[in-house]
């Protein structure tokens, strides 16, 4: 995305109140000629060719206009940064939660295959006359990670 331009992508700018004692020092004529180059320079970034007292003012109003204009696009910036964000966390919450589902589904399939293997292994290696004690793998297992140290030495 472009950045804004606020010479054109704004609709609007401020004209101060505080201007009023300046404009009030110039004659009609004048002030005309410095209202049409605030609409100039705020729409289009124009500046016209002004002379003496009207060129003065316009440049301590040009200042204000750039300085409101800086501003808005600094705005503008922050609240799309923050939609963007927010849409961005909004995808992430909603792929993270698939995705925890999913890796809770496979867990618990996980967990049947474990358990089903483990009751075939202690099937299989179970004597198959009743009074014998049955074979528990996780009993085997135990003691061979205690055992094969000692074996080592």
């Amino acid at each position: 995305m472009s950045q804004k331009n606020y010479h054109t992508d704004n609709k609007s700018f401020i004209i101060y109140k505080e201007w009023e004692e300046c404009v009030d020092e110039l004659s009609n004529e004048d002030a005309g000629k410095l209202f049409k180059a605030l609409f100039d320079f705020a729409s289009r970034g124009e500046e016209l060719k002004l002379k003496d007292c009207v060129k003065f003012t316009f440049m301590f109003m040009k200042s204000a206009l750039e300085r409101d204009g800086k501003k808005w696009e600094g705005v503008c910036k922050a609240r799309s940064d923050a939609a963007k964000a927010k849409r961005a966390k909004g995808e992430d919450s909603a792929k993270a939660a698939k995705a925890t589902d999913k890796d809770k589904e496979k867990e618990k399939e996980k967990e049947k295959d474990n358990v089903y293997d483990k009751e075939k292994e202690k099937e299989r290696h179970a004597p198959h006359n009743s009074s014998a004690k049955t074979f528990d793998i996780d009993e085997f297992e135990e003691f061979m990670r205690d055992y094969k140290p000692k074996l080592s030495h």
